[in-house]
């Protein structure tokens, strides 16, 4: 067996890559959250749709009622309507004082690791505020933009909303936040460009996947097949790779939906964040993968404490943290 003193000071140069969807928000914050199946309820958004006469029958996905909407020149004053609807709702979302799963998932990771979202919420971006400095944390990014960042239309950097740009001086503007589906253009955007570029980028350098909470809607096939190829690398075959997968649907659900992304079989299905190698193996959960798969050891595992004092969880993962160079 390798021991858990072993891990946490022999880490090895290997890249963690989590995708998050609306099921991690829920996961972590309560049923309130939507997700696009009732999002038109949640964010009572049928008025909106009625006032512009766009029949959507039994549609339930907002993505696919939006993108009928946005179709349509003459409903434009109700998109708009819709996004500051959107932002009004995600930007009055908070954290609570004590130390959630977003805090728990950033903590866990390593500054080589990343974090991308199609979550228009603010909690990854508020949990890495106050997390920041504390210890090393993975990059994050927006996939679709989020309710509490801006950017330059100049050079693409990106941070908190009305910041004026270090590079440029100008202020940040908001992000979109609504892509219609059929015909989503990532290029329009620098930052929202760049962030996708990053994530074919990461997902084709990283040893470990772990989606939570995202269901790979069939309305959203571009976004999901550019990401499979990304990670599905034809030029270098996977051998060793692992995919980890949290959610709540049934285990034959979720590997029919996720099958193309395995190409060496080597998939984890778990229903709670806790129960995952990020969180049992905090910023040692490649290595979690590694040494079974090629060595044949299992890991002693070191799972983060079950405490909800944020200052706590910092310094377990600051002690883990100090053995990394870099």
């Amino acid at each position: 067996m390798v021991t858990k003193q072993q891990l946490i000071e022999g880490p090895r140069d290997k890249c963690h890559v989590v995708l998050l969807g609306a099921g991690a928000s829920r996961a972590a914050f309560g049923k309130n959250l939507p997700v696009m199946n009732d999002f038109v309820q949640t964010l009572k958004l049928r008025p909106l749709i009625d006032e512009a006469g766009l029949d959507v029958g039994n549609e339930k996905n907002f993505e696919v009622i939006y993108d009928q909407l946005v179709c349509d020149s003459r409903h434009e004053n109700t998109a708009r309507k819709i996004e500051c609807r959107i932002r009004e709702y995600f930007s009055g979302l908070a954290l609570p004082v004590e130390a959630t799963i977003y805090d728990r998932l950033l903590v866990s990771l390593r500054p080589t690791d990343a974090v991308f979202t199609f979550n228009w919420d603010p909690f990854l971006f508020d949990a890495y505020r106050r997390n920041y400095g504390a210890v090393p944390l993975p990059g994050i990014f927006f996939l679709h933009g989020n309710v509490r960042i801006g950017a330059c239309r100049g050079c693409g950097k990106w941070g908190a909303r009305s910041v004026i740009c270090p590079n440029c001086s100008q202020m940040f503007v908001d992000v979109p936040l609504l892509y219609p589906i059929g015909k989503k253009d990532y290029s329009k955007v620098l930052y929202i460009q760049s962030v996708w570029e990053s994530a074919k980028l990461f997902f084709r350098e990283a040893f470990t996947l772990t989606i939570f909470g995202y269901g790979a809607p069939a309305s959203d096939v571009a976004a999901v097949q550019l990401l499979r190829l990304a990670w599905v690398n034809e030029e270098r075959p996977r051998t060793f790779e692992h995919i980890e997968i949290i959610d709540t649907a049934t285990q034959s659900d979720l590997y029919d939906r996720w099958s193309p992304f395995t190409p060496t079989h080597h998939c984890h299905f778990t229903t709670a964040f806790k129960n995952s190698h990020i969180a049992r193996w905090p910023r040692r959960s490649c290595e979690s993968y590694f040494y079974p798969m090629t060595q044949g050891k299992p890991c002693e595992d070191f799972p983060l404490p079950p405490t909800d004092n944020l200052a706590e969880l910092q310094r377990y993962a600051a002690d883990i943290a100090r053995h990394e160079v870099g």
